[in-house]
């Protein structure tokens, strides 16, 4: 099956059975990674149930930029001693953004303290440098690097970055890539297909609205967008191109609510018109993801750059048909355009102001209809898929098991 293929609507969720119970595979599993999210949280719990041991090595609680708290739930997580280094990303689509870089320096100390039998480190910076010198005298334990990235965004790393990675390449036994764009960036990088596996994201299941769908009777269409309001997400952009959509059909009321926050949040708000209401959530917890997500009608995603991008996937499972940039990666894995949404070049105002035109053209009808398509598309999508593909990496890398 195509990444980007609609998956059948029999496909079936694994459920974890009383055999993985009673027989959780014989090993110590230690990931590494620099910070963990929600969706990281449920996925690891799914895996800490079928091993014998997980353990989580973080470089840090939680990266500044966030604005919730760390929730590791009953994980075995242990905080790293780190350098943290803060430097300015600038994208060749016109964005700048903080980019955090870590370096834990006790990693091998770590390591030898838990001896693990087999390592997942996220990412190719440091953490999984590190972890690779553990791996040149601990030949018994593989390192899979864990490769969350899009070759839209590696494209434009440094020279210094680049060398760095080759050396990080030569040192791990396996990798995994969450999605199409991922799994580019390793052909490039000439890693073998045969040492390569599919671990794919999972969501948070807290903020997807799983009631219920009916069609919508209002003559408003509303629009959802999930996230910060920053350079790199393009909803400045995007506003900006709604508002001269709704001046050219000033008899269409339409109305766009921003769950977020964000520095570009009052020049968002001077995009409102007669016909355009721009209403402002705020940072929203998981109840409210819930609601927003059931009473839009369209979720909207113009991300400049995003490795995976977790908004489209949540809406789709909601029932909400998504209209996103090609530059998340989600998007590229999941929407089939006029099916279960629509995607755009958000860097060309053509491809979205096309998009856009395409989306609010449908009737009621219709998007109810591509709501339920959606859902049928993600269903597949679960902690428990996220687990069972890391149970694959290891049965097929430790063959004992």
């Amino acid at each position: 099956m195509s990444l980007k293929q609609v998956p059948d609507s029999n496909v079936k969720k694994p459920e974890y059975s009383e055999d993985q119970a009673l027989n959780p595979l014989d090993v110590h599993v230690v990931i590494l990674n620099n910070y963990v999210r929600k969706h990281h949280v449920v996925a690891f719990q799914a895996l800490a149930q079928r091993v014998r041991q997980l353990t989580v090595l973080l470089s840090v609680p939680m990266e500044p930029d966030r604005d919730w708290d760390a929730q590791w739930e009953d994980l075995d997580v242990r905080v790293q001693k780190n350098w943290m280094f803060t430097t300015k990303w600038k994208h060749s689509s016109g964005f700048k953004e903080a980019n955090f870089i870590h370096i834990p320096i006790d990693t091998n100390s770590q390591l030898k303290k838990l001896n693990p039998d087999i390592v997942f480190s996220y990412e190719m910076g440091m953490r999984t440098l590190f972890s690779s010198w553990y791996r040149r005298f601990h030949r018994d334990v593989p390192l899979v690097m864990v490769g969350n990235m899009s070759d839209h965004i590696e494209s434009e790393r440094g020279l210094l970055r680049r060398t760095m990675r080759k050396l990080i390449r030569s040192g791990v036994d396996y990798f995994t890539y969450n999605g199409p764009s991922c799994k580019r960036y390793f052909e490039r990088l000439s890693i073998p297909a045969a040492k390569q596996f599919h671990v794919p994201y999972c969501v948070d299941p807290d903020s997807i609205f799983t009631g219920e769908r009916t069609e919508s009777t209002r003559s408003v269409r509303r629009l959802l967008y999930c996230g910060a309001m920053s350079e790199r997400k393009g909803i400045l952009q995007f506003t900006e191109t709604l508002r001269r959509w709704c001046n050219e059909n000033s008899s269409q009321q339409v109305e766009l609510a921003i769950a977020g926050s964000g520095e570009l949040q009052t020049k968002i708000a001077e995009n409102a018109s007669a016909n355009l209401e721009i209403e402002f959530l705020g940072n929203c917890d998981t109840a409210a993801l819930r609601d927003a997500y059931q009473f839009s009608d369209i979720c909207v995603f113009p991300s400049l750059a995003d490795e995976w991008g977790l908004v489209p996937i949540e809406a789709m499972a909601s029932g909400v048909p998504v209209l996103g940039s090609i530059h998340a990666q989600s998007i590229e894995a999941v929407v089939v355009d006029d099916t279960n949404g629509w995607s755009f070049d958000p860097t060309e105002a053509d491809s979205m102001m096309k998009a856009l035109k395409r989306a609010m053209s449908c009737s009621n009808k219709t998007l109810f209809e591509m709501g339920i398509t959606a859902r049928k598309s993600v269903e597949h999508i679960s902690s428990e898929t996220t687990a069972e593909k890391f149970c694959e990496v290891i049965t097929t890398v430790l063959p004992d098991q």
